[in-house]
């Protein structure tokens, strides 16, 4: 920020420099008052000319718009001076004032209204190019007709603002000129006094915009917002929808959009409503919808507003009135099929009933507006005409295709769906009976009460004459027609947008985090979830309610706060909420009914004295470097999980101790069963059988860091039979059959989740769970770093973040903790590194302690296998401590308590790094180098008539000096413009060249992207891939580099070997060979493939290698630079002769655990400094610390989905159906 702020201090200032400079140049005398007068005078001329430049671009953008829309109107005062008062301008003309620069204006925060309405691209584009066309023009003009000065400096000013107008370039290119830099959240609030007239007040927008900023995480590709006001006596929606720009906000850019549209409401006579606030939004990531698009953003309509006499029971009186009837809903997950006329409707045939159903056609592509149709099919309560509409699909429609003329559903077919008119006169019959029913009744309260009409006999006998007796119903038999009676009655009584909600979900395939706002319900929302999850809080004190698909974000809001209580809706069983201010009511699609107080209790998570809060953090306000914020808190997290560790009572010990317990059992039934195999003669097959004894899950970041765990197990306990899958495998293997997974009674499970909301990892958890339960299989533990988070946190017995019952925590009557925590909790920064160095370092400590603890209960034996002694565990936690305390404080450059510290291991990385980084932005600084010059010599000519070309410029001065003949130099002449063309074509290539030579580096690397190959063991280049590919992805093309990784001690050079270039980046990742001769074997491999690699030269140029590793001697290995990281005395640790017996298990667990994650902080050090110092160059800067769209949590649906607990449930069934029969 402050560096924008200077740089508005010296924009001021251009006008005044630009004429003392043409002062100097021009006046003879030295008088200072009148240079003074000349330099007021002349900076006063050059402002007008400025300025007057700014009103013709403005004029020609009004001029477009005004032809493009058709709309004279567009012809204003606010368009012609690009969205500035009359006063910005007039002040823009005084001394040292600011003035508008369309180029500096977004890091001036100088923020123009968007005046390029939204529409079709070809009509942005006309919009966009309108103020360009306009300023060329002139431009042009006056270079031809230039006589004087004044002339010159109009033609360069209009040429200056044309070529500086980037987001015109950039509406015209793309036909978007939208500004603007998956998940449900809202709230409802009791109004208070000091809220005034604003639809959103201040308290309640603070509340949004932090939970908008929580909500990030599970999409920001677009997003829209919506609030109820009253315009009259009806209940109108505002709303805003938006999509972002790539490298754009989209909470800050959404905000600036709809505070408009509210403010626009308000000054066209909307108020808020007298005793509530509401307030809805949702975040887009695309899933089965159609590419980003305000069309396909939620929220979601499908008929609009439009106004319909409602009936209404109030004060035991029936009441009619027109009201405005619109009802809106957002959704995240994915909307399949839906259940009609016994079969399952696919979203998109569902779509083209709907506008035939509905009379109302609807553009759009995705499944998530055909939610929104049905809503405005099923929410019929008090409406005749929506309620006989309904009940003719349910009672006369007898399949589908009756609406297509009998036909396969297509857009071409027939329109066989009831007639408007039709509908009309049945509605109108039903009215006229049931308002003479009223009249018959009203002086008996008892039976005007909706509970007894509904089921009235009279009623429905009078319907039933009135319809038989209309000729529009000759067609259909009584039975139909007493169905449609029973059916309309059923929709007016009772489907209110609660019922709706319950009737759509029971019937509809897919997972829905469903939202439905309706103008009959100003106060109220209806809240699904089902395979998705939603998290309701609400803070009693201060009498409002939040919602949210993350629930971290009720979180941010509600902790610490008194009265404040959080309910997770179960997405297994399903279950739909209206909630208030102050109030829900949940209804259990499982269980078919509401659920009582009582069965809520236990669910209701305190905000203010939760057992757990210490493991709940907020998340901390953006700062403007979130991964060096990450990086340099790893040192103080890792000592933190650390000290967990060895507190005997902290849950992640609890967890352990009930492992080692399940493992003690086993090795006990191994030992027994090696003992009975021994007496039958089959000890050779002791270890041939395919039970699995521990499963380990995940996706990406987690399945690898799984996999690693996974192997150092294997070093301590080798009989130990551990299998390692994704979780979207594991989906398809249950779906295929379980008896695939090769799972038994004692199998345990570890599900890795950082996020705790994985979709695929959640679903496996809810499987394995369910089977836990079932005695199917052993026990499943999970590893998380978001413990709120946690998506299976509503079940009583099987909660996370539930207070008491909890299978995974705390349970006062089974003590089962199942839950290991890695302390990290939620960063924003989408690539991980604080995450991955938590989860790490928190796998280790269980490694170690597991080990510790089964050779304390088994000192005398070898439990799975396991060999090491307590004196080698002993070495190992020096080894720890060593790798804690010293190695990571040096790399990182900050101590366990936060503290920063001089860190010549750490400078050297970021040097390097920054090094590396000229690699990637030499192209555009060299473009830029060569458009400086192009601008300069060609643009000599607009004040002196003539070009000023490099070459003949130079050649000239040389001339002159030794006083070349005319007759030489006209001889010359042809080579010199022929010199000039060739560094005009050939210019950005020779800058390139001049730039390496300047910065001393390759000469002769090829120019353009460069590819980047890392080099390490497997699950360290996997992990550094994903980090330097977010690193940049959303860097510009021209400045980037393609990221690939290998395992050198594999197929790296198998890979990439025939792909090694002039310039390709390799980092190489050597481990230690000091530390045993199966270290020194690896470390020679991948010493071997690195030379191989760095053989392969074209010119005498190839690869540019780096090294990085603890041994000092690969810096005597050829490669371009080596990064020696620092080591520790081994001498200490091998002291004790019966230590160096177990050297080489040693020694291949201190590679696994703490050398290569030291080359793995090393990695993220170096490839921040360089990616911060190619997100800094100037016009190509970008976040580098997210992506796109946000995408940090994988929340919507599996590739495959996998089995349901029902499924599970029938299943279990016909299996214990065929045991009994058997």
């Amino acid at each position: 920020m402050q560096k924008y702020l200077r740089l508005a201090k010296l924009v001021k200032l251009i006008p005044e420099a630009i004429a003392l400079i043409i002062i100097l140049n021009t006046v003879q005398t030295r008088e200072l008052f009148y240079i003074c007068s000349l330099l007021i005078i002349y900076a006063l001329i050059l402002r007008l000319v400025w300025n007057s430049a700014i009103i013709i671009h403005g004029l020609g953008h009004t001029t477009a718009i005004a032809l493009a829309d058709r709309e004279l109107s567009a012809f204003n005062l606010t368009n012609i001076l690009e969205h500035q008062n009359i006063e910005t301008v007039l002040k823009s003309l005084l001394p040292c004032n600011k003035i508008f620069i369309p180029i500096l204006s977004p890091y001036l925060l100088i923020s123009p209204s968007p005046y390029l309405a939204s529409g079709k691209t070809t009509y942005t584009k006309i919009k966009a190019s309108g103020g360009i066309f306009f300023n060329l023009s002139l431009a042009i003009f006056f270079f031809w007709y230039a006589d004087n000065l004044f002339s010159q400096t109009l033609s360069v000013a209009n040429l200056l603002i044309a070529v500086s107008s980037l987001s015109d370039l950039q509406a015209f290119r793309t036909g978007v000129a939208d500004c603007f830099y998956c998940g449900n959240f809202g709230l409802i609030a009791l109004r208070q006094p000091d809220d005034g007239n604003l639809l959103l007040p201040t308290r309640m927008l603070d509340i949004a915009q932090q939970m908008a900023q929580e909500t990030e995480v599970r999409g920001e590709q677009a997003g829209g917002g919506l609030v109820i006001g009253r315009n009259g006596d009806r209940n109108v929606f505002v709303g805003k929808k938006i999509v972002k720009q790539k490298r754009g906000n989209l909470t800050k850019s959404l905000e600036a959009a709809f505070a408009l549209i509210r403010n626009q409401a308000i000054a066209a006579g909307v108020k808020p409503p007298k005793a509530s606030v509401m307030g809805i939004w949702h975040y887009r990531y695309a899933t089965s919808g159609a590419v980003p698009s305000e069309l396909e953003t939620h929220w979601h309509e499908w008929m609009g507003e439009r106004n319909e006499k409602v009936w209404q029971f109030k004060e035991q009186k029936w009441r009619c009135a027109t009201k405005n009837v619109h009802h809106r809903i957002t959704h995240n997950g994915d909307f399949a099929s839906w259940q009609i006329f016994n079969q399952n409707v696919d979203y998109t045939t569902l779509g083209l009933w709907l506008e035939r159903v509905l009379d109302t056609p609807n553009a759009t592509q995705g499944d998530s507006p055909k939610i929104a149709g049905m809503m405005d099919l099923l929410v019929t309560q008090g409406m005749w005409y929506p309620s006989v509409r309904l009940a003719y699909q349910q009672a006369i429609a007898s399949s589908i295709e009756a609406a297509f003329d009998g036909q396969k559903p297509t857009a071409a077919a027939s329109n066989t769906a009831p007639r408007e008119q039709d509908l009309n006169i049945w509605a109108e019959i039903f009215e006229q009976i049931y308002t003479l029913e009223l009249s018959n009744l009203e002086q008996d309260a008892w039976q005007i009460n909706p509970d007894s009409l509904k089921y009235s006999s009279n009623l429905r006998q009078n319907l039933l004459q009135a319809l038989e007796n209309h000729s529009s119903t000759v067609n259909w038999s009584k039975l139909q027609t007493i169905s449609l009676i029973q059916f309309t009655l059923q929709a007016f009584f009772d489907n209110d947008v609660y019922r709706a909600n319950q009737i759509f979900i029971s019937q509809a395939q897919g997972s829905f985090g469903l939202v439905t706002a309706s103008t009959l319900a100003e106060s109220e929302l209806v809240l699904c979830a089902k395979g998705q999850p939603l998290t309701i809080g609400f803070n009693w004190s201060q009498d409002y309610m939040v919602y949210a698909s993350e629930p971290a974000a009720v979180d941010r809001v509600l902790l610490n706060k008194p009265q404040s209580f959080r309910l997770d809706l179960s997405p297994q069983s399903g279950e739909v909420a209206k909630v208030t201010a102050k109030d829900l009511i949940v209804y259990s699609l499982s269980q078919q009914q509401e659920l009582g107080k009582q069965d809520l209790k236990d669910r209701w998570i305190s905000m203010e004295d939760h057992p757990y809060l210490s493991h709940i953090r907020l998340s901390t306000p953006e700062k403007p470097d979130p991964i060096a914020n990450d990086i340099n808190s790893i040192p103080r997290l890792l000592h933190e999980i650390k000290t967990d560790w060895q507190n005997p009572t902290s849950l992640n010990r609890r967890s352990a101790d009930y492992l080692i317990y399940l493992l003690t059992e086993k090795v006990q039934r191994f030992e027994k069963k090696q003992r009975l195999m021994f007496q039958a003669g089959l000890i050779s097959q002791i270890r041939t059988m395919p039970t699995t004894d521990l499963l380990i899950t995940g996706e990406e970041n987690s399945l690898w860091l799984g996999e690693k765990f996974a192997q150092d197990l294997t070093v301590v306990f080798p009989f130990l039979n551990i299998v390692t899958t994704s979780a979207n495998q594991l989906l398809q293997q249950l779906d295929r059959g379980f008896g695939q997974l090769n799972l038994g009674r004692d199998s345990l499970v570890l599900a890795i989740t950082q996020s705790g909301q994985t979709f695929s990892t959640v679903k496996v958890i809810n499987i394995f769970d369910y089977l836990c339960n079932q005695g199917i299989i052993g026990e499943i533990f999970i590893l998380t770093g978001e413990l709120s988070s946690f998506i299976n946190s509503i079940q009583g017995k099987g909660g996370l973040t539930t207070i008491t019952n909890s299978a995974f925590l705390n349970n006062d009557n089974d003590r089962r903790d199942r839950v290991f925590i890695n302390g990290s909790d939620r960063t924003i920064a989408e690539p991980s590194t604080v995450t991955v160095a938590a989860a790490l370092q928190t796998l280790t400590e269980l490694l170690f302690y597991l080990a510790k603890q089964m050779r304390h209960d088994f000192p005398l034996s070898n439990p799975l296998g396991m060999t090491l002694t307590s004196e080698s565990l002993m070495v190992l936690a020096m080894m720890k401590e060593d790798f804690l305390n010293k190695n990571v404080v040096q790399i990182i450059g900050t101590t366990a308590q936060g503290e920063s510290i001089k860190s010549i291991t750490k400078q050297r990385l970021c040097d390097r790094g920054r090094y590396w980084a000229n690699h990637v932005t030499e192209t555009p600084l060299a473009w830029a180098i060569h458009a400086l010059y192009i601008l300069i010599s060609v643009g000599w000519a607009i004040p002196f008539g003539h070009a000023l070309p490099l070459v003949k410029t130079l050649s000239g001065l040389l001339f002159n000096l030794v006083n070349l003949s005319t007759d030489i130099t006209q001889l010359l002449a042809p080579i010199i413009a022929l010199a000039d063309i060739t560094f005009y074509i050939f210019g950005a290539w020779l800058w390139t060249l001049g730039i390496r030579y300047y910065q001393g580096r390759q000469l002769l690397a090829r120019i353009g992207k460069r590819t980047l190959v890392i080099g390490d063991v497997t699950w360290v280049n996997q992990l550094l891939q994903a980090y330097v590919s977010k690193l940049f992805s959303l860097s510009y093309g021209i400045a980037t580099i393609e990221v690939h990784s290998a395992n050198p001690q594999n197929h790296l050079l198998h890979t990439f070997g025939h792909r090694v270039v002039r310039g390709t980046l390799i980092w190489l990742g050597i481990p230690d060979g000091r530390r045993g001769q199966q270290q020194q074997a690896v470390e020679n491999a991948v010493i071997m493939t690195g030379k191989q690699a760095n053989g392969i030269k074209n010119l005498n140029i190839g690869a540019e290698i780096v090294a990085v590793g603890q041994n000092p001697a690969i810096a005597r290995q050829g490669f371009s630079q080596s990064l020696i990281l620092n080591s520790n005395n081994d001498g200490i640790y091998f002291r004790n002769p019966a230590v160096t017996e177990q050297k080489e298990q040693i020694e291949q667990l201190r590679e696994s655990c703490f050398g290569a994650s030291e080359r793995l902080l090393a990695s993220y050090v170096f490839f921040w400094a360089l990616a911060k110092k190619v997100a800094s160059f100037p016009l190509l800067k970008y976040e580098y610390w997210k992506s796109q769209s946000r995408t940090k949590v994988m929340t919507t649906a599996a590739p495959v989905e996998g089995l349901d607990l029902n499924q599970l449930d029938e299943r279990s069934r016909q299996e214990a159906q065929m045991r009994k029969c058997v």
